[in-house]
């Protein structure tokens, strides 16, 4: 069972209704009895904490009531029991933001009720979602309106590309893992979506990195990035960048197109997979395909042709730099 509000699963509607018209006509003491049954343990009617429940989101519900009273301890465990049935947070219904999100997630994994490798799914509606705050890279430097992943096995699902908007980065780190689908991601101040760090995993389904000041997605220092049905265009920098030895990324029936520099870049060691009929790199300002330096590697495996889906790109669609390497190969499973 789906529990969506805290205050339905701890007071069902037709649990305590009163039939407020015949209370004249009862006598004291059954009317007394009567309202004994709808209140709490201090006296208060459990109608008018539901009413006082219900203006609450799920996170403060959940979250905030906890130490009230051992009452309310066993509302919320109550709640919790049914959220790890199905782990569903619903945006913007269950939080007013990306930001009370990712600290309701925070909270949830640190409970007795959670299991290592649940993963906790967070759907967003359609519309229009905006980053808000920064975040420091590994470097010291701060970039505004980016988001790291606080906690590992995340799966954000939106409604599909042009329906949910986020503005703003997505950053995987620290090892995490983290999916993301059916999103269209902008970000005015750097990568679109950003993995970093060795076993950091990211995966992508149905997701457009576009009009963003970097990167529509960057993975470097030994993260991995599995992309299916994606389309990275119009990005100040790369469509794809992958950076780094034991940096890892596979793109299925994915297009990058249109961007300033090139449509995919791999540099230091890094190694990119690519596969599908879909896949397409096209009408990028500098190069297609781009492999720097030695151990580099760009494999572009059948039915996709290298010399077909590196087309039109301004300056080249296959570049090579001391020692890179990209290459046709056998199919791939």
């Amino acid at each position: 069972m789906s529990v969506k509000n805290f205050s339905d699963a701890i007071y069902p509607t037709h649990t305590f209704e009163l039939k407020t018209e015949k209370m004249s006509s009862v006598a004291p003491t059954a009317l007394a009895q009567q309202v004994n049954l709808v209140q709490l343990h201090d006296g208060i009617p459990i109608y008018l904490w539901r009413r006082a429940m219900s203006f609450l989101t799920v996170r403060e519900q959940a979250v905030s009531v906890r130490g009230v009273s051992r009452f309310f301890r066993k509302c919320s465990d109550v709640y919790m029991e049914n959220f790890w049935s199905e782990p569903t947070i619903h945006l913007p219904q269950d939080a007013s933001s990306l930001e009370r999100v990712m600290e309701m997630c925070q909270y949830l994994m640190r409970q007795e009720g959670y299991v290592e490798g649940t993963t906790v799914v967070v759907v967003l509606g359609s519309g229009v979602y905006e980053v808000v705050g920064s975040w420091t890279d590994p470097y010291g430097t701060t970039c505004q309106k980016m988001l790291s992943v606080p906690c590992n096995n995340l799966s954000f699902v939106g409604q599909g590309e042009g329906e949910t908007i986020v503005h703003g980065s997505f950053v995987v780190e620290n090892g995490r893992k983290a999916s993301f689908e059916g999103l269209t991601v902008k970000s005015s101040h750097g990568h679109g979506l950003f993995a970093y760090g060795a076993w950091t995993k990211m995966f992508l389904k149905n997701v457009t990195g576009v009009d963003c000041q970097g990167n529509g997605v960057y993975v470097s220092d030994g993260a991995n990035l599995d992309a299916t049905g994606c389309h990275f265009h119009q990005n100040g920098r790369h469509g794809v960048g992958v950076q780094g030895s034991r940096t890892t990324a596979r793109l299925t029936n994915c297009t990058s197109h249109d961007n300033k520099y090139h449509g995919v870049c791999a540099v230091s060691g890094a190694v990119v997979d690519l596969m599908g009929e879909g896949t397409s790199v096209h009408d990028n300002e500098r190069f297609g395909l781009s492999a720097y330096y030695r151990g580099t590697t760009i494999n572009v495996y059948q039915p996709c042709v290298l010399n077909d889906m590196s087309h039109g790109n301004k300056s080249q669609n296959i570049f090579e730099y001391d020692g890179g390497t990209v290459q046709q190969k056998d199919s791939k499973k």
